[in-house]
C-alpha cells in the first residue's frame, strides 16, 4: 500500500514539473503621465494569470491578481484587487490586446450579472484610446 502511494506521488510530481517548464512568465511596464503600471504575466496554452499593480502618482496604488483566457491576440479575464481607497476585495473585467511585443489595456462598457462585472458583448472593447501600453522589461528575480 505504501509503495502504491509513493508511486502515485512520484508520478504526480513528475507530471506537475513537466507542465511548469511550459509556462512563459514575462514582466511589463506602462507609464501614463504620473501613473505607472506593472504587469507580471504568465501564459500557458489558452489561459493566462499574473499580478497587476498600478501606482497613481506615487500616492496610492491598486494591486491584485489577474486571470483569464487567451483568444487569438486578445487576453480577456478578471482583475481581483484591493482598491486604493481600502475596503473589500473587488473584481473588474480585464482585457489586453497583444501587438507584437506590446500589450494595450482595453476599456469597455462594464455590465454586471449577479454582482459579477463583465464587458458588454454588444459594445466592442476599445484598444485605440488606451491609458496604458505595456512594454516588456527585464527584472531580477
Amino acid at each position: 500500500m505504501i509503495n502504491i502511494c509513493l508511486l502515485a506521488v512520484t508520478l504526480l510530481s513528475i507530471s506537475c514539473q513537466s507542465n511548469i517548464s511550459n509556462l512563459k512568465t514575462k514582466d511589463y511596464q506602462a507609464i501614463s503621465n504620473r501613473d505607472t503600471a506593472y504587469l507580471r504575466l504568465t501564459k500557458h496554452d489558452n489561459f493566462f494569470y499574473g499580478h497587476y499593480l498600478v501606482n497613481y502618482g506615487g500616492s496610492s496604488k491598486d494591486s491584485g491578481e489577474i486571470r483569464g483566457n487567451i483568444l487569438g491576440d486578445t487576453l480577456k479575464g478578471d482583475y481581483f484587487y484591493y482598491p486604493r481607497s481600502g475596503g473589500v476585495k473587488k473584481r473588474s473585467p480585464f482585457a489586453l490586446l497583444q501587438k507584437g511585443s506590446t500589450l494595450k489595456l482595453g476599456t469597455g462598457s462594464v455590465m454586471s450579472f449577479m454582482d459579477i462585472p463583465y464587458y458588454s458583448p454588444s459594445i466592442p472593447i476599445n484598444y485605440d484610446d488606451v491609458k496604458f501600453i505595456f512594454h516588456e522589461i527585464t527584472t531580477k528575480n
